[in-house]
C-alpha cells in the first residue's frame, strides 16, 4: 500500500534520475564570525594618500611617497559597460534590500538571512520561509528586525509564511521605502548576467556577487518531503545569510529570484526561487496570510523528453506522470491511474517552469478543474473536484 501523501501538497515523488547533490539552505545561525574580529582585519592596514599627477608625466599619476610603482592612467581604469551596468544594478536596488534577524523566544537574535521591499507604500519584504519559520508567535512582540542598507533597523512582523515554496512576507513601517521590481522569470534567457544581493554569514551586508543565469525550470529536493519547482540556477556566488535575496537580471534592473539554496559539494552551484512563483505566493500571502491549496491526492515524477518520445507521445509534450493514487482522494474520485500522463490543468501546459504546485495555487478546496491527460496513448480530460488537505 502507497505510503499517504502529506497533507500541505501534491507531493512529488523523487526522480530516480536525480543525481546527488548536496544542497543547503542559506540562511545563517548567528554567532559564527565576531565582529570585532572582521572590523580588525578590514582596518589593519592604513591606506597611503596619492600625490597629485607630475607634470613630466601626462596621464599618469604620481606613486604615492615611498612607491616607485606607477598609479594607472585615466583610460585604464575607466569603467566598461558591463561594469557600469552592474554598478547601476547595484545603485538602484541595494535600498530595497535588508537583512532580517530572527530573534529566539529569549529575545537573543538566533540566526538571520536576507530580504527585499516589494511594496514600498505597504512594507511587504519577501524573504524564505526557512529565515522566518523557527520564531516566537509575531503578534506577542517583535520577532524579527529588518535591517536596511543605510543601517536602518526597524521591528516586523509575519504576515504569512509558505513551507511548500519556501516563501514568507513580513511587514515593516511603510516610510522611506524603495521597492524592487518583481520581473518576469520566463523571460530571462539562460546565459543572462545576473546581481545576487545579500548578507552572507550574517556578517557581510550588502554584499554583492555577479554570474549567470545557468538553466531554467530546476526541480530539487529541499527536504526529504518537499521538492521546490521551477528554480533558477546561477553560478552567482551564495552563500550561508543570501537566503531570501533577491537575484537580479541585469539588464532590465528587475528581480528574477529568491535565493534560497547552495550545492555544498559543487563550486557555483546555486538555487533561487523563480519570481513569478513569488508574485503568485507572496500575493496569496498579503491577501490571506496563508496558502490553502486545493488537494489532488497523487504522487508524480516530472516527465522527461525521452520518456515522451518512448511512450509515442507527440513531439515536445511536457507534463507529469502519476506514480500513486492516494485512497480515497479526489484523485481516485476522478479516476486517475497511475501511469497516466497529466499535460494541462484548465488548458494550462504543465512543464518544468509551470509546474502543477505552482498551478494549483490560485485554486480552492471546492474548486473544480479540468486536467488534460494521456492515457494508454490517447488524449483525454478529467474533471477532478478539489479536496481540503488533511
Amino acid at each position: 500500500m502507497a505510503d499517504p501523501v502529506p497533507s500541505s501538497a501534491q507531493t512529488p515523488a523523487r526522480s530516480s534520475g536525480t543525481s546527488p547533490v548536496a544542497l543547503l539552505l542559506v540562511g545563517v545561525v548567528i554567532g559564527g564570525i565576531s565582529g570585532g574580529a572582521v572590523a580588525t582585519y578590514l582596518t589593519s592596514s592604513g591606506a597611503t594618500t596619492a600625490a597629485p599627477a607630475s607634470a613630466s608625466s601626462p596621464g599618469r599619476s604620481a606613486a604615492p611617497s615611498g612607491s616607485t610603482l606607477p598609479l594607472p592612467t585615466s583610460s585604464t581604469v575607466a569603467p566598461s559597460s558591463f561594469d557600469q551596468q552592474i554598478v547601476g544594478v547595484v545603485q538602484d536596488l541595494l535600498p530595497s534590500v535588508v537583512t532580517v534577524i530572527n530573534y529566539a523566544s529569549s529575545g537573543q537574535p538566533q540566526s538571520s538571512g536576507s530580504g527585499f521591499v516589494v511594496d514600498a507604500s505597504r512594507g511587504y519584504v519577501v524573504t524564505n520561509n526557512h529565515v522566518v519559520e523557527n520564531v516566537r508567535d509575531s503578534n506577542a512582540g517583535a520577532a524579527f528586525d529588518v535591517v536596511f542598507s543605510d543601517n536602518r533597523k526597524v521591528a516586523a512582523k509575519l504576515v504569512g509564511r509558505d513551507p511548500l515554496t519556501d516563501l514568507a512576507v513580513l511587514q515593516v513601517p511603510a516610510q522611506g521605502l524603495k521597492a524592487a521590481l518583481l520581473g518576469n522569470s520566463d523571460d530571462v534567457p539562460v546565459g543572462s548576467a545576473v546581481v545576487a544581493i545579500g548578507s552572507p554569514l550574517g556578517e557581510f551586508q550588502n554584499t554583492v556577487t555577479e554570474g549567470v543565469v545557468s538553466a531554467k525550470g530546476r526541480r530539487v529536493a529541499e527536504t526529504r518531503d518537499i521538492f521546490l519547482e521551477d528554480l533558477l540556477q546561477t553560478d552567482a556566488a551564495i552563500n550561508e545569510g543570501n537566503s531570501g535575496g533577491p537575484l537580479i537580471w541585469a539588464a532590465t534592473r528587475q528581480v528574477i529570484g529568491v535565493n534560497t539554496l547552495v550545492a555544498s559539494n559543487a563550486t557555483g552551484l546555486g538555487f533561487a526561487i523563480s519570481s513569478n512563483t513569488v508574485r503568485q505566493v507572496a500575493d496569496e500571502l498579503i491577501r490571506n496570510g496563508k496558502i490553502v491549496r486545493g488537494f489532488i491526492g497523487i504522487q508524480y515524477t516530472l516527465l522527461s523528453p525521452r520518456q515522451a518520445a518512448q511512450l509515442g507521445l507527440p513531439a515536445g509534450t511536457a507534463g507529469i506522470i502519476v506514480s500513486q493514487v492516494v485512497p480515497g482522494s479526489p484523485a481516485q474520485q476522478a479516476g486517475l491511474r497511475p501511469n497516466d500522463i497529466i499535460t494541462k490543468v484548465n488548458d494550462q501546459l504543465i512543464d518544468v517552469t509551470h509546474p502543477l504546485q505552482t498551478l494549483l495555487v490560485r485554486f480552492r478546496p471546492g474548486d473544480k478543474v479540468k486536467l488534460t491527460l494521456f492515457r494508454d496513448g490517447r488524449e483525454q480530460s478529467v474533471d477532478v473536484t478539489l479536496g481540503q488537505p488533511q
